[in-house]
């Protein structure tokens, strides 16, 4: 998809440097120019929640999951039912994984059959990584399963700043059962122990990695995946050089286990640290952004399994808004088919999306919102529109970063007030919006939160009456 070019950018008069953002708003801004929010009938539905004055209550009964005769659905849009909001959740999961691999799993085959590749043929141990919102934990969810159906012994654990190196492998070695321990034909003891899983192994309390590999070293008759799901959120040093460890001993010991790490990342210096020494026992896999081949594809699955359908021109919008991330392509899909039910279509259109957008931008991060403000909270706040918009229209590599160069509707080299203003957005005191990314010979930039790019095109998209 090409991204459109200057021309398409409203002009902006002097009066608009004179807005700024509106802190009581909840984390938006609010300014003249913000009246989808306020205004037609995507609007109106939007609005629908304030003057409906009926409490809103759940509707579905913990035992048996059934309604009561007569029930309504206060806390749906109008026409929605729960049956139909149980196809849409189903079709469209951006607050969820995919747990299930069926006709909804779209996309990703390359990366799981390299995932695939390095565990089976290269028996190496593999870090899944990527920006968020891109679906790597339901590509982890896809080779739990895969690997399940070939035969491993697969486990899967999500990390969290609290828990320790012991803690995670307590959890896994309770988990795999005593009889993958070896024969009484390799250890004339196995025989005589009696015990339920390979965590009784452990000494109690603290253990060391060696003690651990020994332990691991005891699998027989089985391989076991064990998948370490949002590695990023592990702030322990100790933990990450225990895990170094781990990988190096695993694979020099040849023992029957592999590793599946998966984080948000650039690089794989940031989930791992420096530590030269296991770079051969690890193949680290980049997850990147989806086509727009695919994203067409993942709204037309869920279009289809609630017998609805896009429109054409609203597929290609969203292609446009979400730039290959997934997560964003699953909210506008679920927003708009949810406001197509509600208006009692079976197309999704225009208005639709503009109603998605609506709910998008209301429902972004602070953190995104609050950025968004600062950077736009300065003198010639026009020209900073500008600019913001042309860097979320610029193509970018399969990691976000973008050259100046470029920048929509640029010619030739951008002036040094553009590389001023680009540097600006790199400093806090501007939202932090940027980073640059310094390369021999250059500078190139990327969104330090990559969402912030697909908040800035539905943002702008609205308020230039875009959508």
């Amino acid at each position: 998809m090409k991204p459109p070019q200057a021309p398409h950018l409203r002009p902006v008069g002097p009066a608009d440097a004179m807005r700024g953002p509106d802190p009581g708003r909840g984390g938006m801004a609010d300014d003249h120019r913000a009246r989808p929010l306020s205004a037609g009938p995507a609007a109106g539905r939007l609005a629908s929640a304030d003057t409906d004055m009926e409490m809103p209550r759940f509707t579905m009964s913990v035992n048996g999951g059934l309604r009561g005769p007569g029930a309504m659905a206060p806390a749906m849009l109008k026409g929605m039912t729960p049956e139909l909001n149980g196809l849409l959740r189903e079709a469209f999961t951006p607050t969820r994984p995919k747990q299930a691999l069926n006709s909804l799993f779209i996309g990703r085959t390359d990366t799981i059959r390299r995932v695939i590749s390095a565990i089976e043929e290269e028996r190496a141990h593999v870090i899944l990584f990527g920006d968020r919102g891109r679906g790597k934990t339901s590509v982890a969810n896809a080779i739990e399963k895969i690997a399940g159906e070939a035969g491993y012994l697969s486990l899967k654990l999500t990390c969290s700043a609290e828990l320790t190196f012991e803690d995670i492998f307590r959890h896994f070695l309770k988990k795999i059962p005593s009889t993958y321990y070896r024969s009484g034909l390799d250890n004339p003891y196995a025989s005589r122990r009696s015990f339920t899983s390979f965590n009784e192994l452990l000494p109690e309390g603290t253990f060391s990695v060696t003690e651990l590999n020994e332990v691991l070293s005891g699998i027989h008759a089985t391989h076991v995946l064990l998948i370490l799901d949002e590695y990023d959120r592990v702030t322990d040093e100790d933990f990450r050089n225990k895990l170094a460890e781990l990988f190096k001993n695993l694979t020099d010991s040849s023992i029957p286990v592999t590793l599946l790490v998966v984080g948000v990342a650039e690089n794989l210096d940031q989930l791992l640290g420096k530590h030269p020494s296991i770079q051969r026992s690890l193949v680290p896999v980049h997850l990147p952004l989806m086509t727009d081949q695919e994203i067409g594809r993942l709204l037309q699955a869920g279009a289809d399994n609630a017998g609805i359908s896009f429109a054409p021109d609203v597929v290609q919008r969203i292609c446009e808004f979400v730039r290959g991330l997934p997560y964003y392509a699953q909210l506008l899909g679920l927003h708009a088919a949810r406001s197509a039910v509600s208006r009692g279509g079976r197309v999704v259109e225009r208005e639709d999306l503009a109603y998605a957008v609506a709910r998008c931008l209301q429902e972004a991060e602070r953190g995104i919102v609050d950025s968004y403000a600062r950077a736009l909270a300065a003198e010639r706040r026009a020209e900073l529109e500008d600019l913001l918009l042309a860097a979320a229209l610029c193509p970018a590599d399969a990691y976000g970063t973008f050259n100046p160069t470029d920048l929509a509707g640029s010619v030739g080299e951008p002036s040094s007030e553009v590389f001023g203003i680009l540097e600006r957005l790199t400093r806090e005191d501007h939202g932090g919006v940027l980073e640059a990314v310094v390369e021999p010979g250059r500078t190139r930039y990327r969104f330090r939160n990559q969402m912030m790019r697909q908040y800035v095109l539905m943002r702008q998209a609205q308020e230039r009456g875009q959508i």
